[in-house]
């Protein structure tokens, strides 16, 4: 009985989260980790099993779509000013995030940096959701925010994989494995949608989530982390899976459907509203320097090489942070990188940087050309 009225209140928080979403023209993911924190807190609901086995498995396949969206192509294309810009906006959070802890708690060194690391991100989801919504999305100037925040969490999700490495003779094998699968993976997935797509049994969502377990499974192995196995594969995928754009809207339509509304339900459930209440002023301090650092670090390089009219709008797009910056914290608490408070600290935090900048940003969208 327990577990049944947990799950229905789940049930309904979701659906509730992503009409509030909908309507507020916010991201649900946001509302999904609040929806998550009162049932948890204030409503008595328990991490279930089925959510727990969900929630991680979509933290892998929301992983995965990071690295299948990346446009290599674009990247190519503006080499120079997103390698720069999305390397400064890494960096400077990193710093900053990591010198203010420093200063302000007695925290490990691995929970400093896995916390920083966290408020590095740059938020894809925000940033497509916020072009799309005044209609900018095919500007230049939009195309090469995308390609920044590519790298910047590029950056982040290689960066927390190499926080606690443990390398051996298993790692030499899955990299090796990895070479062979980005000569295969092409040809597999082409043959796999022209002979067997389109069909019921949606065979091609199959081999890809398969190949991802499978993936994750051996970067596990390899002291590499499954998540860093999902996100390399996605990389692999990108340029085929990109040509097949039905085989990517069913897999995003899964994902954001049942799957990322799991993984951000079951983060807000872990976090403790008491350990939140009292360091509300450490999470407005983080939130203050990631805001910050990102703004200064990307200001003047984003008016340099995105445009004078563009830079405030692009810096504070790139302050926002949530899917990425989540995942992170989440695999930090789960390699017991940091604990409950500090993760509860990191996600409040990631939130909130996907709202702040997000409403300051409004004021400065460039106009249609």
């Amino acid at each position: 009985m327990v577990e049944l009225y947990s799950s229905a209140l789940i049930g309904i928080a979701i659906v509730v989260a992503g009409i509030i979403g909908i309507r507020s023209r916010i991201s649900s993911s946001i509302f999904e980790v609040i929806a998550g924190i009162i049932l948890g807190n204030l409503l008595g609901v328990k991490l279930e099993s089925w959510l727990d086995f969900l929630g991680t498995y979509g933290g892998l396949v929301l992983t995965f779509l990071a690295g299948a969206e990346v446009e290599f192509l674009l990247l190519k294309k503006k080499a120079k000013a997103s390698l720069t810009i999305g390397t400064v906006a890494f960096l400077a959070p990193l710093i900053g995030e990591f010198l203010f802890l420093s200063f302000v708690s007695d925290w490990s060194l691995q929970a400093k940096i896995s916390v920083s690391l966290a408020l590095t991100t740059t938020s894809v989801a925000v940033v497509y959701a916020v072009l799309s919504e005044y209609e900018i999305l095919k500007l230049p100037a939009s195309r090469l925010i995308i390609a920044i925040t590519f790298v910047n969490d590029i950056l982040t999700l290689i960066a927390i994989n190499m926080v606690s490495p443990a390398f051996d003779y298993f790692t030499v094998i899955f990299f090796s494995i990895l070479g062979v699968l980005v000569l295969i993976i092409p040809r597999l997935l082409k043959h796999v949608v022209e002979r067997y797509g389109k069909r019921a049994v949606e065979l091609e969502l199959r081999f890809i989530f398969g190949s991802m377990l499978a993936v994750a499974f051996l970067a596990d192995v390899g002291k590499l982390h499954a998540v860093f196995g999902a996100f390399v594969l996605g990389l692999v995928f990108a340029n085929s899976i990109q040509k097949y754009q039905e085989v990517l809207t069913k897999m995003r339509t899964v994902t954001f459907s049942i799957l990322a509304p799991a993984f951000f339900m079951r983060a807000g459930l872990l976090i403790g509203l008491p350990a939140v209440i009292q360091n509300i002023g450490l999470i407005l301090g983080l939130l203050g320097v990631k805001l910050g650092s990102k703004f200064a670090g990307t200001y003047f390089l984003s008016k340099k090489m995105i445009g004078e009219s563009e830079a405030v709008f692009a810096a504070l797009l790139f302050s926002t942070g949530l899917t990425v910056g989540t995942i992170t914290a989440t695999l930090a608490r789960d390699l017991g990188l940091i604990n409950q408070t500090q993760f509860s600290v990191a996600v409040i935090t990631v939130v909130l940087s996907a709202i702040v900048p997000t409403v300051i940003a409004k004021k400065f969208v460039p106009k249609k050309v």
